[in-house]
């Protein structure tokens, strides 16, 4: 655990990452089933079933759709036209959605001498495909609209990008490696794309295209700036043969271009509810990003082969202009033991805990 001696103090758990890996099953037959819908889960709509009648002779002339389909959690746009100019003042639509998983504004205006306005439609996702009527209600006239709403296509392949983060020095360069697989049945080249890049940061993957069937793998290189802000950044590596896209992530960790932080440590032990734990107060000469790693032993000289305990693993932490004290839990009151602390390239001398004094 950590506190930051602040007049604020603050508690987190420092959380290790672990290897994102996005896998996509393939669809099956392309072949139309029951119920009106095929194995792909798309409402089949013919012109008629997706354009519904104006019900009465009034004002409203048509909702018109800018794609007769959308993937639940995207937004698609509808046009709504009146047989007439709007009157002075603008003509208020009100609208309404069959479903939930459609939302609608409550209502739009068309300015006064315009026929039609176009406003835009947000989705939810969903598990299945829905035929969702939107409508629109102007004095004594309604006019409605079927929008299919789709779950998301899935792709007959995969993606994966290890390791799950990649720590960098500002004008210094790391690598990932991309993983692509294939259904059996699959047999076509897959183009790699990366994002997400800081600024003064270049990424490329080498090879760019996997080639058919399309399993196979591609280096992520990456290079940072000197003057590329420290932070994690999120890297998105996406593979796509035209129809369908798979993608899976990295973390790139920028830490400042020097990892000797000027840090000074004092073992100790912190003290909580009655118990005390292995801990280290730790300050740095110069503030910055550095990663954070603790080993603890038993024995009094951090023998390797007594290996007790550890957290932090490279964990970057933004070290500032004040105190911090970090301690082991899993060992409380345990004095036959000593631990080494560690941030940037810097670290403690063997601390022993028999003879420590408090935090």
């Amino acid at each position: 655990m950590i506190q930051a001696n602040s007049p604020f103090p603050r508690h987190f758990q420092l959380i290790v990452p672990v290897a994102v890996a996005l896998f996509l099953s393939a669809c099956g037959s392309q072949n139309s089933g029951p119920n009106n819908r095929n194995s792909y889960g798309m409402v089949a709509l013919t012109q008629s079933e997706s354009a519904l009648p104006v019900q009465s002779s009034g004002s409203l002339s048509s909702l018109q759709l800018s794609e007769p389909s959308a993937v639940g959690g995207d937004s698609t746009e509808v046009t709504l036209s009146m047989a007439q100019p709007a009157p002075a003042g603008g003509a208020e639509i009100l609208l309404s959605s069959s479903d939930h998983a459609v939302s609608l504004p409550s209502k739009v205006e068309i300015k006064a001498g315009q026929t039609s306005a176009t406003f835009t439609v947000s989705t939810n996702a969903v598990s299945a495909a829905v035929a969702v009527t939107i409508q629109a209600h102007y004095q004594n006239s309604t006019a409605g609209v079927n929008l299919a709403l789709l779950p998301p296509a899935t792709a007959p392949f995969s993606v994966s990008v290890l390791p799950a983060a990649v720590t960098v020095q500002q004008g210094k360069s790391g690598s990932a490696k991309a993983t692509t697989k294939v259904n059996a049945d699959f047999d076509h080249s897959l183009e790699l794309k990366v994002s997400g890049e800081p600024v003064g940061a270049t990424l490329s993957m080498n090879p760019q295209t996997i080639p058919a069937p399309g399993s196979g793998t591609s280096a992520l290189s990456i290079s940072v700036g000197t003057s590329t802000q420290t932070g994690s950044y999120p890297l998105t590596v996406t593979a796509s043969e035209g129809t369908y896209t798979a993608s899976a992530k990295t973390t790139l960790n920028v830490i400042s271009g020097t990892t000797n932080p000027d840090a000074k440590f004092k073992g100790c032990w912190y003290r909580q509810g009655g118990r005390r734990y292995q801990g280290v107060d730790v300050s740095v000469g110069k503030p910055g990003v550095y990663p954070f790693n603790a080993v603890l032993y038993r024995g009094a000289t951090c023998n390797p082969n007594d290996f007790a305990d550890q957290f932090g693993f490279g964990q970057l932490i933004q070290f500032g202009g004040f105190g911090y004290t970090f301690w082991f839990t899993d060992f409380s009151d345990q004095t036959d033991m000593s631990a080494l602390w560690y941030v940037g390239d810097e670290n403690s001398k063997c601390v022993s805990y028999a003879t420590a004094p408090n935090c």
